[in-house]
């Protein structure tokens, strides 16, 4: 990727030196990076290259807005790092919010239908799943999980999703291992 999302981040936010200064613009841009790779990467798995376009702006956008609370979070809690589960929580709910993924072409297949969603839900369960790669999942368990990643998908699609309601559902499934 080129420095075009540096230049955006620069002229559009601005009003936000107060972030870049607080994070360091290094920090902003790798994320930006990060999470375009992802979408990439998600985009290629699944054969959706051809007919999905990764709006840079609105990710800059979500990764500035997720700066921005992680900021406030910070200062309101007196906390130095956030975790991982609002780090996850909060990119998530920005990512919901500003759609960067659209569809480029009519097409008559619904497989693009909450694209955004779907490619949020891929990402979180990776994340939730990061520490059970080698593990493998037993039957019943599957069911479990599959029926958990259904209502999560139908909550990020259909429901509000705060970024807290996000961070409780994380934790709520890292409670769950504990008797898994």
């Amino acid at each position: 990727m080129d420095n075009a999302s540096l230049k955006y981040i620069k002229s559009s936010y601005e009003k936000y030196n107060d972030i870049i200064d607080c994070f360091g613009i290094n920090v902003i841009q790798s994320r930006i990076d990060q999470i375009y790779e992802e979408m990439r990467a998600f985009l290629t798995t699944y054969g959706f290259e051809k007919d999905v376009r990764i709006d840079l702006a609105a990710i800059t956008h979500a990764v500035m807005d997720y700066f921005t609370d992680i900021r406030r979070l910070k200062e309101y809690q007196k906390i130095e790092h956030a975790n991982q589960a609002k780090i996850k929580a909060y990119e998530t709910f920005w990512l919901l919010k500003r759609h960067p993924l659209s569809v480029i072409r009519d097409i008559e297949d619904d497989k693009y239908t909450f694209i955004n969603e779907k490619f949020l839900l891929m990402r979180l369960s990776s994340f939730l799943m990061a520490d059970k790669v080698s593990k493998p999942i037993i039957d019943e368990q599957r069911k479990v999980f599959d029926n958990f990643l259904g209502v999560l998908l139908y909550n990020l699609k259909y429901r509000d999703c705060s970024a807290q309601a996000i961070e409780l559902m994380i934790l709520a499934f890292e409670a769950g291992k504990i008797f898994g």
